[in-house]
């Protein structure tokens, strides 16, 4: 994935949640300039690839996709989610509903 899309998901996101560029830099302890140069598609650190995804609550693999459409990642990542509140048992008794789900069809 380029830097530009790159930028341009984490802008998405954004938007998304409802942050202004001033908000998210605040949360990511970056400046306002250093904000829209990510955007616009610049470098940045790992670390800071790293708060961003933290700040937007999303994880980094969701950031740096370009092959998934936006609405099945955005599910993927909800789910995903709600998975991580289970426990192994709960998480296994809802593996195999979707397997069963899944030899229906």
């Amino acid at each position: 994935m380029g830097l530009e899309n790159l930028g341009k998901r984490i802008r998405e996101e954004r938007l998304n949640k409802g942050f202004t560029q001033e908000q998210l830099a605040e949360k990511v302890n970056i400046s306002l300039n250093f904000m829209s140069l990510i955007e616009n598609g610049k470098n940045m650190s790992v670390q800071t690839l790293v708060n961003l995804a933290n700040a937007l609550d999303v994880s980094i693999d969701y950031l740096l996709k370009e092959n998934i459409p936006y609405y099945e990642d955005k599910i993927l990542n909800q789910i995903s989610q709600n998975l991580q509140s289970l426990n192994d048992d709960e998480k296994i008794y809802f593996l195999n509903m979707i397997k069963q789900y899944r030899s229906l069809k």
